[in-house]
């Protein structure tokens, strides 16, 4: 007899995902001979119910999501931690079905599940976090602070979710300055004040920060432009090879380009 699908829906966090994995796993094992990856994990509004399926609504557990990392820390390592973190930063639908999948594989046969590169899943994890990890890249050069006298500011537009990943990176970085970077499209940010954790804002206090930042810039655009202006030797000007190094896309929230 054919296991009716079972959808998993969480909100768009990665603390609703790791609840979901580990929620799968809860009805993978009630499941016993009969699960066949017949789970799969819904996120926010994406996805719809197809026939012959039964969606579940799941609410955030932070306990289970201490659960879910501290499990995949020990058995599968560190760096098989951060593949899957940042996996579950992409923006495809599929991105916590395919995480899940494969830590089915990878509680099986260990640390070394990354080299089952036939494996659908195991190969969609890996091309997940390699995009996240090169964009990841890019925002890390690409990032400008602007300075409003109280803390640095810098407001992003990533393709991925980057805030989790990227903040850390400016934390050890200026870890003597107050700085709050939001991102714009998913209207949410990280806020690091001296001396303290960073933590996440969202909904009021987002909004509240983003009305707070001056329309004027600061020394640090006109600093940004001159350098840009004269770091460039005009003869050798070559607009193809600056879209490749520097993307369109990320000079949005650049200073020289604004």
């Amino acid at each position: 007899m054919t296991q009716n699908k079972l959808i998993l829906r969480c909100e768009n966090t990665i603390d609703g995902m790791f609840t979901a994995i580990y929620d799968a796993f809860v009805y993978k094992k009630q499941m016993g001979d009969n699960y066949d990856d017949s789970i799969s994990i819904a996120i926010g509004d994406e996805g719809e119910l197809t026939l012959f399926s039964e969606e579940i609504e799941v609410k955030t557990d932070y306990t289970k999501v201490e659960k879910t990392i501290g499990a995949i820390r020990n058995q599968l390592g560190e760096f098989v931690y951060e593949r899957i973190f940042h996996a579950l930063c992409h923006y495809d639908d599929d991105r916590a079905t395919a995480v899940l999948g494969f830590l089915v594989r990878g509680f099986k046969k260990g640390p070394r599940v990354e080299e089952q590169l036939a494996d659908y899943y195991v190969m969609r994890v890996l091309e997940l976090s390699r995009k996240v990890y090169n964009e990841e890249q890019r925002m890390n050069g690409f990032l400008r602070f602007s300075d409003n006298g109280r803390f640095l500011f810098s407001t992003i537009e990533p393709k991925c979710d980057l805030i989790p990943v990227i903040m850390w990176h400016f934390a050890d970085r200026y870890p003597g300055e107050n700085f709050v970077i939001l991102d714009s499209k998913r209207k949410y940010g990280v806020v690091h004040p001296i001396g303290k954790e960073c933590f996440f804002i969202s909904g009021d206090d987002f909004f509240e920060i983003e009305a707070s930042l001056p329309e004027e810039r600061d020394d640090f655009e006109m600093m940004w432009k001159v350098y840009f202006e004269h770091m460039e030797i005009k003869e050798r000007h070559n607009e193809s090879c600056q879209r490749n190094m520097c993307p369109k896309w990320y000079r949005k929230t650049m200073l020289e380009f604004m």
